[in-house]
């Protein structure tokens, strides 16, 4: 089974992919967790929940350390991970195990996200979560915008990198206060 959840920043992706982790592990399933190394060990939520993770650069690495007798896998931040990797790997598992996938779908220029809409549309059970917006404080935020400074006054334009793996330098924002790079 492939679930997937998605949505903007700060909008409770990584809580509910602990919440996933806890239940399979009070079911007694053996869970293995995985991160881009954005993370530092650990799956952390905004809210304080935090789960051992193994952080990889790679879906090949997240291949070659499965465990033989693991039930369900979960990986965080999953749209910094290689799109076609990430899609086959899916793809592989996803019968004899439980997959869980948590990331962003949207990136900073308002486009998909790595593989998170293609693994979207093949997940079993898709949860889209929407943040606060930053701007206008209603809970419609669905894009991540990208600033150049810290204090979000200064959107990034075109010709700037699509990822940055600071997050301060981003917010949650709903369309209607989105500004796209120029």
């Amino acid at each position: 089974m492939l679930e997937v959840i998605a949505g903007a920043m700060e909008a409770g992706k990584t809580w509910l992919l602990y919440k996933r982790i806890s239940d399979a592990k009070l079911m007694g399933k053996k869970v293995q967790v995985f991160a881009y190394p954005v993370h530092e060990g650990h799956v952390v939520s905004r809210v304080g929940f935090k789960s051992k993770a193994i952080t990889v650069p790679t879906v090949a690495e997240i291949e070659s350390q499965l465990e033989p007798d693991v039930d369900t896998i979960a990986i965080d931040d999953a749209q910094l991970f290689n799109a076609h990797d990430l899609t086959n790997f899916c793809n592989k598992h996803r019968k004899n195990v439980e997959i869980i996938i948590a990331g962003v779908q949207l990136d900073c220029f308002g486009e998909n996200f790595g593989a998170m809409v293609e693994i979207m549309g093949r997940a079993e059970n898709v949860s889209v979560l929407l943040g606060v917006c930053e701007t206008c404080k209603k809970q419609t935020a669905l894009v991540s915008q990208r600033y150049r400074d810290k204090e979000h006054t200064i959107p990034i334009t075109i010709d700037d990198p699509k990822i940055e793996l600071r997050k301060e330098f981003y917010a949650p924002v709903c369309w209607d206060c989105y500004q796209p790079p120029v």
